[in-house]
């Protein structure tokens, strides 16, 4: 279980003293300045921006400042960003993304919009419900694993139509990936060894040094399979709102070498945070769900790199503030810095010695829920036949298979081939330290002897998992399920009755363990 790391400290400031505020900027503090007329306005400022809750909307100034990484002193740079954080939002919060607003005046008489000189602008939002955000859900227990596997696939779906190319490929490249890793490991030099202790600076270094240098080739494949991708940027739980649809809101619009990367680093961050917060069960959850909608496994052995990563530059923002003279949460913003170090140290440290689980059993038999269970116990990557099925013919994880029984899809050749691909993807994952649970019906003595000879070559322990139910409960799941429509498995009662016919109990077999399942 990773450590749980405290509530954010020192991200933005509510009720601040609206006479401090440029005048064209204080004139969003007055509810009569809306034509919406919200009964009130609440103003949250951050280092780089005024935000403005105003009832149902919500108004974003950027603040005229240069930090280095960004820009926003002229006002043609604020409303070409804020064009920008529209048009970008849009692709994965299309409902709350309204549109780039105009304050207008003059004589200290301003408007939103009308005619007039522009002296300001500002990003337009519809307020999106502060109780659904995932990270509020997170606190409250809240979030299951339904809720991540809908995030995964959420998140999944954006990568695959997330814009690439040679302009965007090249911030995947090892020698910027390098670059952009001393770049922030230096900028931690200044932190006392109260924030950042010289045996964990050391420990993260030298693993994110020797990965890179040791993985350089599976960087540059990464690369070559078009894996790098104008991604958000900034996938942390507290942008993610779980409403239906999903929205994800507030990516990094100001640098696109924050935002172009590989897709293994957007991925990584989410699960980063839901670590952070204690819950590495959902952040598994999320990563099995990105991959059974993507196929995209060569990321997995590229996570503990991305994570450590990301967990160092969290610290190092909070490390920042907390040295800040300036700052009042001196003490609660050390520790999260900390915390955060720490973290990044507890994926650099050695993996326990991988495992390989062949889930089997008939359709409904409640293999992927004891799956899901298994994973979390030994922090392993489920692969789901259904999954890799689907992959290989290119079908969305979410279309229905309607071709007849042992025909198209479901051949005995695509069977082949699926479980074949299976395999080859857990020798990869064991071959880089990962656990695996092998999620199908394993139907064949043959087919678990194939992945029992697997583990045997890879040094890893093996075990079976044989699930059961009664057949009329099987048939009531199968019902169900396909009434539901949200899982990936296309299995009905008429495949049922072909595996019956069919399944080869491994009854007789060593290294199996049972789970009855009657409900």
């Amino acid at each position: 279980m990773t450590p749980k790391i405290g509530a954010p400290a020192g991200t933005g400031a509510r009720g601040n003293d609206p006479l401090r505020l440029p005048a064209r900027v204080r004139a969003f503090t007055d509810p009569i300045f809306y034509p919406h007329r919200p009964s009130a306005v609440e103003l949250i400022e951050t280092h780089i921006s005024w935000v403005f809750l105003a009832g149902e909307y919500v108004y974003k100034v950027k603040k005229p400042v240069n930090l280095g990484f960004l820009d926003f002193r002229t006002l043609a740079r604020r409303r070409h960003f804020c064009r920008e954080e529209i048009r970008l939002n849009q692709r994965l919060a299309p409902n709350a993304y309204l549109d780039v607003v105009t304050i207008t005046g003059e004589r200290g008489e301003y408007r939103l919009g009308g005619a007039g000189r522009t002296l300001e602008v500002a990003v337009w939002m519809r307020r999106l419900p502060a109780d659904r955000m995932l990270d509020q859900l997170v606190r409250t227990a809240g979030a299951d694993h339904h809720l991540l596997e809908d995030i995964g696939r959420t998140i999944a779906e954006f990568h695959a139509s997330a814009a690439q190319g040679p302009a965007i490929a090249r911030f995947g490249r090892p020698e910027v990936v390098r670059r952009n890793m001393e770049e922030n490991l230096a900028q931690t030099g200044r932190l006392p060894p109260e924030v950042l202790p010289p045996a964990t600076r050391t420990i993260v270094r030298s693993f994110l040094r020797e990965t890179l240098r040791g993985q350089r080739r599976r960087f540059s494949e990464r690369v070559r399979a078009g894996r790098i991708r104008d991604c958000h940027g900034d996938l942390q739980a507290q942008h993610v709102c779980c409403t239906d649809p999903i929205q994800v809101f507030d990516c990094i619009e100001f640098n696109h070498r924050f935002r172009y990367g590989d897709t293994a680093g957007e991925i990584a961050f989410l699960a980063m945070d839901l670590d952070a917060s204690g819950r590495s069960d959902l952040a598994l959850d999320f990563i099995n769900a990105y991959l059974d909608s993507s196929g995209d496994f060569g990321a997995v052995p590229l996570l503990d790199f991305y994570r450590a990563y990301r967990a160092w530059i969290r610290g190092k923002v909070y490390g920042l503030q907390a040295i800040d003279p300036g700052r009042a949460e001196h003490v609660a913003l050390m520790s999260r810095a900390r915390g955060y170090f720490e973290l990044a140290a507890s994926y650099a440290r050695p993996r326990r010695a991988p495992s390989l689980t062949v889930m089997t059993g008939l359709s409904a038999s409640g293999k992927s829920t004891v799956a899901r269970r298994i994973a979390h116990g030994v922090s392993a990557i489920v692969v789901r036949t259904d999954a890799v099925r689907k992959q290989l013919a290119g079908v969305p994880w979410h279309r229905r298979y309607t071709g007849a029984v042992g025909e198209g899809l479901y051949s005995a050749a695509m069977t082949e081939r699926t479980y074949a691909t299976c395999l080859g993807v857990a020798e990869e994952l064991l071959e880089a330290g990962w656990s695996v649970v092998l999620d199908g019906v394993f139907g064949r003595r043959a087919e678990r002897e194939a992945a029992r000879a697997l583990a045997r070559v890879k040094d890893a322990s093996f075990r079976i998992v044989w699930c059961q139910a009664p057949e009329a409960v099987l048939r009531e799941r199968l019902r169900a399920r396909q009434a539901g429509g949200r899982d990936v498995s296309d299995a009905g009662e008429d495949v049922l009755d072909l595996q019956l016919r069919h399944y080869e109990p491994p009854s007789a077999e060593a290294d199996v363990e049972h789970s009855l399942s009657h409900r």
